[in-house]
């Protein structure tokens, strides 16, 4: 078989080459034999949001095989969590081979999920715990047959101890995000969940810049109240005087509000949101750069050039061509 190379997902910014491996929290993420890669993208980006996100204590991933990989662990290898990503249609088998690599990881990993085919290995672990399990229907015969303790039709995930388990890739996201309750508190769990759409109600228009100034506040309810009218009004500003009349306080109260929760003035953090929304817009549309000025609410090129510059430390039309230059490679592989 082909090997997989190691999925890692970039260190954050703000963390250090030399950051200690303590700070990170190693996730582990395991596939059958000649599966793509491509099978862990979905879970990956959830962790890769809340590093983007939320920087401190990043999660670090890696997408492995039990057959190769397993066996060449560094020295110190100590996952903190593990998820053996099995599809839908086709059962996971092991060879010897795979059985001691898969006991290995479950001695050595405090949290282990086991989703779609992956139940299967259960009984393999060597844990001697039998754990209630959430089987797809397709499996369910043959989970029977084997005396798996399945849960009750219809159950799409189980959590029993530091064993968790999903019918599906799809099923598991809901446990991640009980993970990263567990891990990082309800606030920054319920914002990546908002932020990748994986919230089970309507979706609020946060940015990064938005959820980061929130969690600095605390969820307070008058900088909720006034960043959401900040994002209401990009394309066309507010005074600051006019944004404190709607949220019911005075300027007085806003700036001193903004500047003990957040340690920034409200003048500063509007501008951040209309930097954010230029850069979203310079990398993900077409648009001429006078629209995104128009769009952004600068009023001219040269102002929004500065600003940007001062945030980015290069021009607008530079990060936008180093941004597609730096992909164009990929582009001709495809």
């Amino acid at each position: 078989m082909s090997r997989l190379e190691p999925l890692t997902m970039p260190v954050p910014q703000s963390a250090s080459p030399a950051t200690p491996a303590a700070r990170f929290h190693n996730v582990e993420i395991i596939l059958p034999r000649q599966e793509s890669q491509a099978a862990a993208q979905m879970i990956c980006e959830v962790f890769r949001a809340a590093n983007d996100l939320f920087p401190g204590a990043p999660y670090r991933t890696h997408v492995r095989d039990l057959a190769t990989q397993m066996r060449s662990a560094p020295d110190g290898w100590k996952p903190r969590t593990a998820i053996f990503l099995g599809g839908i249609s086709t059962r996971w088998t092991l060879n010897s081979g795979e059985k001691a690599s898969l006991q290995r990881i479950c001695r050595q990993t405090p949290r282990c999920l086991f989703a779609g085919s992956a139940i299967f290995l259960l009984p393999e672990t060597g844990l001697n715990t039998r754990y209630e399990t959430a089987v797809h229907a397709n499996f369910a015969a043959a989970a029977k047959e084997e005396d798996l303790p399945c849960a009750p039709a219809g159950t799409l995930t189980t959590v029993s101890d530091r064993i968790s388990t999903a019918i599906s890739s799809f099923a598991a996201l809901r446990l991640l995000t009980t993970y990263l309750r567990e891990d990082r508190g309800a606030f920054i769990a319920d914002a990546v969940c908002d932020y990748l759409g994986l919230a089970l109600g309507p979706t609020a228009d946060h940015s990064r810049v938005s959820l980061q100034l929130r969690q600095a506040a605390g969820g307070d309810a008058l900088i909720v109240k006034i960043l959401e009218l900040m994002q209401r009004n990009i394309e066309e500003p507010l005074l600051i005087r006019d944004i404190a009349s709607q949220a019911g306080v005075s300027p007085r109260k806003l700036e001193r509000r903004f500047q003990e929760k957040t340690r920034t003035s409200p003048l500063a953090a509007y501008r951040k949101l209309r930097i954010e929304k230029a850069r979203q817009l310079l990398l993900h549309t077409s648009l001429p750069l006078t629209e995104i000025v128009a769009a952004t609410g600068f009023g001219s090129r040269s102002n929004l050039t500065e600003w940007f510059k001062r945030e980015y430390k290069t021009s607008p039309q530079a990060f936008r061509k180093q941004y597609y230059a730096e992909r164009e490679p990929q582009r001709s592989l495809a």
